[in-house]
């Protein structure tokens, strides 16, 4: 644990998460899909037809294991430049990437999903150009440092 500051668990709000965490909360519809297909994409074992973008006239076309690896390794980066947040999993779905986030205690999930979910997008769209794929983030834990 870092010793950067007061330790979160001091923290008397601390306590509305821990009440949280002892209620059993169902699984969102579609998580565990979105996370297999993420771990499957990236070890290549997905069927999917490869993304096309137009380029100079023609098609350029981009495998989903390409196109996952690539915005995992770009919302890592921008999940550390942010601050406190985590890129979980990534899986290119029919209405866009999904990216599952985790954020550390005491950081404005809402803000850090939007700026990931914007940041993310202009980098794809820098890294393959303007036809990249729409981008949603979804915060699906809080952890601590």
């Amino acid at each position: 644990m870092s010793t950067d500051g007061p330790d979160p668990r001091d923290d008397p709000r601390w306590e509305l998460v821990r009440a949280a965490a002892r209620r059993p909360v169902p699984t969102p519809y579609g998580l565990i899909t979105r996370v297999l297909r993420s771990v499957q994409g990236v070890r290549g074992r997905l069927l999917a037809e490869p993304f096309e973008l137009p380029l100079d006239g023609d098609r350029l076309r981009i495998g989903e294991r390409v196109l996952v690896l690539l915005a995992r390794r770009l919302g890592a980066e921008l999940g550390r430049a942010i601050g406190g947040v985590h890129v979980s999993a990534v899986a290119l779905e029919q209405n866009g990437l999904e990216v599952l986030a985790t954020v550390r205690y005491g950081v404005a999930a809402d803000e850090a999903a939007e700026s990931l979910r914007h940041l993310l997008g202009e980098a794809l769209a820098a890294q393959i150009g303007a036809g990249a794929p729409p981008v949603n983030v979804h915060i699906v834990d809080v952890h601590q440092s």
